[in-house]
């Protein structure tokens, strides 16, 4: 299968698979690998990889970038806070954060 980045994906069969699988044990629907660049991914990343490549920010949306451990999740309801619910009224308020805010790793 071919992406719209170009890559091929390619399924990791047999050995390969269970080498992986020995490692990254939360991943039990399989695993595939883009080339070219060897990179690995769990398979259902397949149903999103196009649109992850035409993914187009708005001038309205906001960009977190931190460093893992690092309170990203805080950060996220911080900053929907103070865009969504200043006075701490809003609705969506009491539901989760990935609920509220789109995450892309």
């Amino acid at each position: 299968m071919s992406l719209a980045s170009g890559h091929e994906v390619k399924r990791l069969e047999g050995e390969e698979l269970q080498r992986q699988e020995k490692d990254f044990q939360g991943y039990t629907e399989g695993m595939i690998r883009l080339m070219p660049g060897r990179w690995l991914f769990p398979s259902t990343f397949e149903q999103f990889a196009d649109r992850y490549y035409k993914f187009e920010m708005k001038a309205s949306d906001v960009a977190i970038l931190t460093y893992p451990k690092c309170g990203t999740t805080w950060l996220q309801e911080i900053v929907w806070t103070m865009r969504n619910n200043p006075n701490l009224d809003n609705p969506m308020a009491a539901l989760p954060i990935n609920a509220k805010v789109p995450f892309l790793e």
